[in-house]
């Protein structure tokens, strides 16, 4: 760990030992920032692989139940789906459901309602992923098993660090022909929320800053880097810190 992420992370564990020591929210404050949280999340998410859906229009999707003229029908249905993995997520959360591939597939299987014949499953063919090439499908069921297994092996890392990690594996390995980006955040949330931290909204403002924290891991521009992405993570859990310490 450098100096640079030694001290941020300090920073935040101060900043989470000092929310731990504050009252609870009140049920109306502690639901209002769900609910809000929620569709920032899907928001953001969603944007960083296209969707068109304004912030405003994915909420409107969500609790009118209404379509938005001039929007796609698979933009909906990706808000919809998103929605549906990420209570999923937070119900693995907060019941403390260790995420093996069997619950990981069903997050994909949530996300992914438009594509009901391919979610949650593997995919079976290789392809081409921002210029490198992703684990050979053969491999992904080992490569899978080995990832889920190095979660609940690898106790000396920071929880912020561990969350960090599986995301670049996980999205390194590729599992799926489609939502691997989706899946890999929510997952993400769902271990920093076991580990007692806020989940993290990844803002598509930052869209550029996450895709080159993904490429320093590919090795595209020299060795494997962890660090971009863990720096990253850190500043995200910070943000939403500060965000609840201000409530």
């Amino acid at each position: 760990m450098s100096e640079e992420l030694d001290v941020l992370i300090r920073r935040v564990d101060k900043k989470k030992a000092e929310l731990g020591a504050r009252p609870p929210l009140s049920p109306e404050a502690e639901d209002s920032y769900q609910e809000r949280f929620l569709y920032e999340s899907i928001y953001n998410s969603l944007a960083i692989e296209g969707n068109e859906l304004s912030r405003s229009e994915v909420e409107h999707v969500l609790t009118k139940n209404q379509v938005v003229q001039g929007r796609s029908l698979s933009d909906h249905l990706s808000v919809v789906g998103c929605r549906d993995a990420t209570l999923l997520a937070r119900r693995y959360a907060n019941n403390n459901v260790r995420v093996t591939e069997y619950e990981l597939r069903k997050l994909h299987y949530q996300l992914l309602i438009d594509q009901q014949s391919s979610s949650g499953e593997y995919r079976t063919y290789n392809l081409m992923v921002r210029g490198h090439r992703p684990t050979s499908y053969e491999k992904i069921a080992y490569k899978m098993l080995q990832l889920v297994d190095r979660k609940s092996a690898k106790e000396d890392e920071h929880p912020i660090e561990a969350a960090a990690f599986f995301h670049l594996r996980l999205e390194k390995i590729h599992p799926f022909g489609d939502g691997n980006g989706r899946v890999g955040r929510i997952v993400a949330n769902v271990m920093l929320e076991e580990a007692g931290y806020p989940a993290v909204i990844f803002p598509v403002a930052e869209k550029q800053r996450y895709y080159e924290a993904l490429e320093a891991y590919d090795g595209l521009l020299g060795n494997p880097q962890v660090e971009p992405m863990q720096l990253f993570f850190a500043e995200l859990v910070e943000r939403q810190l500060d965000e609840l310490l201000a409530l």
